[in-house]
C-alpha cells in the first residue's frame, strides 16, 4: 500500500537500515525521504521502541536549525513545565492543528485564504465526526453558518477571558 510508512530500523551502532531498499541510510537520506513526502517509521532493532519522533527532532535540530524558531522559547518552557493534563491538551491541540493545516494545504488553491470562517469550518469538520457525516450545506446556509461560527467564537473568547481573569486573581 502506498500510504504505508517506510520501515527503518536503528541498530546499536546508530546505523539506519531501510527495509524497502535493503540498504543502510543516513540521516540526510531519511530527511530527503520525508521532504519528498514519504512517511517514515523508525524503530530500535533490539527493543522495537518507536524512535520516529526523536529522529525527526534530531533532523530538525541538526540539519534544519532555522525551523526551531517555530517553537518560541516560552512555548518550550511551557511544554517542559506541563503536567499530564496539559500535555494531553497540547497533544490534542497540535493534532487538531495538523488537521487544519492539511486542509489548507489541500484546498488553498481552491478556497481563497481571505475567508477565515471557511478555515474554521473546515477545521471543525475535520475534528468533529458528527459534522463530517453531514452533507454539504447549500450556499444559502453558508452565511448563516458563518454568522453562527463567528458568534460561537466570540462566546468562547469571552469565556477564555473570564478564565484568565480568574487565574490572575
Amino acid at each position: 500500500m502506498a500510504d504505508d510508512p517506510i520501515q527503518i530500523k536503528r541498530y546499536p551502532n546508530r546505523r539506519y537500515y531501510a527495509k524497502h531498499t535493503s540498504q543502510y541510510v543516513s540521516l540526510p537520506e531519511i530527511e530527503e525521504m520525508v521532504t519528498s513526502g514519504e512517511t517514515v517509521e523508525i524503530r530500535d532493532s533490539q527493543t522495537g521502541e518507536d524512535l520516529t519522533r526523536s529522529v525527526l527532532t534530531q533532523i530538525i535540530m541538526e540539519r534544519q536549525p532555522e525551523k526551531m524558531s517555530l517553537f518560541p522559547s516560552d512555548m518550550l518552557h511551557f511544554i517542559v513545565r506541563s503536567n499530564d493534563a496539559m500535555s494531553d491538551f497540547l497533544r490534542d491541540y497540535f493534532r487538531h492543528s495538523l488537521t487544519y493545516l492539511d486542509y489548507l494545504q489541500r484546498h488553498s488553491a481552491v478556497t481563497p485564504l481571505a475567508q477565515p470562517m471557511h478555515w474554521v469550518k473546515a477545521w471543525l469538520d475535520g475534528i468533529s465526526p458528527a459534522s463530517s457525516a453531514r452533507s454539504e450545506p447549500s450556499k444559502e446556509t453558508d452565511s448563516g453558518q458563518d454568522d453562527q461560527l463567528a458568534s460561537r467564537i466570540q462566546e468562547l473568547e469571552e469565556r477564555l477571558r473570564q478564565l484568565e481573569s480568574k487565574d490572575q486573581s
